[in-house]
């Protein structure tokens, strides 16, 4: 039995990893917060999905998302995570604690225990990140600290387990048109218009092309990647 593994699967990016995933492995597991939007995803995807609503950032979630693998792990996909588009001084300390336990901590013991697990071919971790995490954008200190910390967290574990088999990359997607850009959707609009070479936002389904790339077609030789899907906003500063 192969399992594969999506956090956040509730959200925008993680729902498309799902659908991108569907029948690569036995059952997918699909986790987030939100048990009403995991159902209806799960309906949507071809194959056999289980359905874990749980938080990650408690101890009691991990349980719960551990106790739903059955056989092997098979591939991994971090998309969990909140914003906090405030500058640090207007952030509540729950909400930077919040932000921080959601974007970095919950993802690092989850993994921490996933990756003492028996995994199988293609044997692969994908952590979403961001491009803010290389970026020093006012009002984005905690999210891209938290970012940061994921990307990093990720590559270096490519080198701590490479050995193992398990193969771990991150993808930095740019502005993404989902939900989670919120009340900052019309500013988000400008800086795509004057900052991204494409002139557009990114589709959840340009960027879980990429995770099922990394997960399924990628060669074994990569690995410690991190790949941006911005639009080519990286390239020019």
């Amino acid at each position: 039995m192969s399992t594969g593994l999506i956090t956040g699967a509730a959200g925008g990016i993680g729902s498309a990893c799902a659908r991108a995933l569907a029948g690569s492995a036995e059952v997918i597991v699909l986790t987030g917060r939100r048990g009403e939007a995991l159902e209806r995803i799960a309906a949507k995807v071809d194959g056999r999905a289980a359905v874990v609503a749980a938080d990650i950032t408690t101890g009691e979630g991990r349980d719960a998302v551990l106790a739903a693998i059955e056989g092997s792990l098979s591939w991994v996909v971090l998309a969990s995570g909140v914003p906090a588009r405030k500058p640090l001084t207007e952030l509540g300390e729950d909400e930077v604690t919040e932000t921080l336990a959601a974007n970095l901590l919950g993802p690092t013991l989850l993994l921490r225990r996933l990756l003492q697990l028996s995994w199988q071919p293609p044997a692969a971790v994908v952590a979403i990140g961001s491009i803010s995490a290389t970026r020093s954008l006012p009002g984005r200190s905690v999210y891209a600290s938290s970012k940061a910390g994921i990307e990093h967290l990720a590559r270096t574990l490519a080198a701590e387990v490479a050995a193992s088999g398990i193969r771990v990359n991150v993808v930095a997607p740019g502005v993404i048109d989902t939900p989670f850009l919120g009340e900052a959707t019309a500013a988000l609009a400008e800086w795509v218009d004057a900052r991204v070479p494409l002139a557009r936002a990114g589709t959840p389904e340009e960027v879980a092309e990429l995770v099922r790339y990394l997960i399924l077609e990628a060669p074994p030789y990569l690995t410690g990647a991190r790949i941006a899907v911005d639009g080519g906003a990286e390239t020019v500063g």
